[in-house]
């Protein structure tokens, strides 16, 4: 029987070689993943930033070119808190009782059209929402028109009233519940069926720092005669703090109709415009290189107020 030859294995220096290729490329392989992970992860707190950002974006524009300067709807304003008056729905008056402190109006899924729109089912008009009543006056032009401020009191449901034409369907909405409105005073003999309601409720938006210590921005509504809690709407947003020079997460500026800036505080009816700033920080960045610099980002908005004359 032949005998074996003896295989021969690898070197010293050969398997020292090897295990140094294999350190290169596996530690190439790992920082390259290392860098992968750090991106994504700033990637997406980049990502989450933008978002709130233009949430915040999306809300306060839309609630703020409603707002009518002049006629009061702003309560308060400071650099980091606006109170005012949010509108929530409108209708048209379907009927007045014999002491003009009470109106009615029609249903919101009337059959052939629609007289009355909120913005949400749960902004329907509540006791102590302030309601704008739109007064022609007796002359024929626009210039005794004005719109009156009237408070709720109470309400009530009944499917008897602003039965037919021209609101309402004799049949199709026989059975559906108008809403009565008590007001706090009675109106004019010059306010008729038919002249258009809008109604509003008092909100404050501004930025207010949680629990957990982050900041967002937030919103508190008046209803049945008391401030609510504050609820977030977006963030989180970089603290709060004063000044033009400052990179508060939210902060207001006013201006008149010139383009000049308001700073009396007081002044809330010459209001023609307002700059919102919001600013976010997601963090230190995870990428190595960027030495832990905070991942910073900004939108300012300047939003012309509609009814501000």
């Amino acid at each position: 029987m032949p005998a074996l030859k003896a295989r021969r294995g690898l070197t010293l220096p050969e398997l020292l070689v090897a295990f140094l290729l294999l350190a290169i490329v596996g530690g190439g392989l790992t920082r390259v993943m290392i860098k992968q992970q750090q991106f994504y992860k700033d990637a997406r707190a980049t990502a989450r930033s933008k978002r709130e950002l233009r949430l915040g974006a999306t809300v306060l524009p839309f609630e703020l070119r409603s707002v009518s300067s002049s006629g009061g709807d702003i309560l308060s304003m400071t650099e980091g808190e606006l109170t005012m008056r949010a509108y929530t729905g409108t209708s048209v008056i379907c009927a007045i009782s014999g002491g003009r402190d009470d109106i009615w109006i029609p249903p919101t899924n009337l059959a052939k059209h629609t007289l009355t729109t909120y913005i949400s089912s749960s902004n329907k008009p509540q006791n102590g929402d302030t309601i704008f009543i739109f007064n022609e006056g007796p002359k024929i032009g626009s210039q005794d028109d004005t719109w009156l401020q009237r408070v709720i009191t109470g309400a009530d449901y009944a499917a008897s009233d602003c039965s037919g034409a021209p609101f309402t369907d004799p049949v199709l909405d026989a059975t559906k519940k108008r809403t009565r409105y008590h007001l706090d005073l009675a109106l004019p003999a010059d306010v008729t069926v038919g002249a258009v309601v809008r109604f509003t409720r008092p909100v404050i938006y501004s930025i207010y720092q949680e629990a957990s210590g982050s900041w967002y921005l937030g919103i508190k509504e008046y209803t049945n005669g008391a401030w609510g809690t504050t609820s977030p709407l977006a963030g989180p947003y970089r603290a709060f703090a004063s000044g033009d020079g400052s990179q508060s997460g939210l902060q207001f500026r006013f201006y008149d109709s010139l383009g000049v800036r308001i700073t009396n505080m007081m002044e809330g009816t010459r209001v023609a415009r307002l700059d919102v700033y919001l600013r976010t920080n997601a963090g230190r960045s995870a990428i190595t290189e960027r030495k832990g610099v905070d991942l910073q980002d900004s939108v300012v908005m300047r939003v012309a107020l509609r009814n501000f004359k």
